[in-house]
C-alpha cells in the first residue's frame, strides 16, 4: 500500500508571476517546522526550475511535481 503524504499547508499562487511564487514559497517554507509538507500550486512555468532549485539549495525534499490543465503542483517537505 502506498502512503500518501499529509499536506500541512497549501500555497495557491495561481495567476501570480515570477518572482512572487518563488519568493512566497521560500518565505513559507522558512516559516514552517522541519518535517512539514507544503503544496505549491501555480501556473507560472518559471517555477518548474526555481522551486526545485530552492529545494536543492535549502535541503528540502521535492516529493512530487504534477502538471494538469496548465497548473503545476509541487509537494515539498521541509
Amino acid at each position: 500500500m502506498i502512503k500518501k503524504n499529509k499536506i500541512d499547508k497549501v500555497l495557491d499562487m495561481t495567476g501570480l508571476l515570477c518572482p512572487v511564487p518563488t519568493v512566497m514559497t521560500t518565505k513559507t517554507l522558512k516559516d514552517m517546522k522541519k518535517g512539514k509538507i507544503l503544496q505549491v500550486i501555480t501556473n507560472d512555468i518559471t517555477t518548474r526550475q526555481s522551486i526545485p532549485m530552492i529545494c536543492d539549495d535549502e535541503g528540502y525534499t521535492l516529493l512530487e511535481l504534477t502538471e494538469s490543465d496548465g497548473l503545476l503542483a509541487f509537494t515539498v517537505k521541509k
